[in-house]
């Protein structure tokens, strides 16, 4: 996964400064479903998706993922949605904008290849 590596690298080490505490490539690809574990991975899935380097089926394998469904849904979950329908009264509040990972990738000097939506 050698492809991967320098991006995923990058990752971890912006959550780790989010989340104040390590995050490895390791932790990142583990099983475990715990909010403990899911969030940093929610976040790494849309700093990987802002570089535009990666579609959502490569995301998933380079996190060992069964597929990109799982990216989908952690991408909406970075991005304040709840992963139900949208017929809530009510909104999640995001956890990060994607103005946000658009200047972190451009802060780690990786080119950005597409416009943020």
């Amino acid at each position: 996964m050698t492809f991967y590596r320098e991006k995923l690298e990058k990752a971890a080490l912006r959550a780790t400064m989010e989340f104040r505490r390590p995050i490895t490539i390791e932790s990142l690809r583990a099983s475990c479903k715990s909010l403990h574990h899911t969030k940093p991975r929610w976040f790494v899935m849309a700093y990987l998706h802002a570089t535009g380097d990666y579609s959502m089926p490569q995301i998933a394998r380079a996190l060992k993922m069964e597929d990109h469904t799982t990216v989908l849904y952690g991408l909406r979950r970075a991005h304040g949605h709840d992963g139900k329908p949208p017929k809530r009264k009510y909104e999640v509040e995001p956890l990060w904008n994607k103005e946000q990972f658009m200047n972190m990738v451009a802060a780690d000097g990786f080119s950005e290849t597409r416009e943020a939506a």
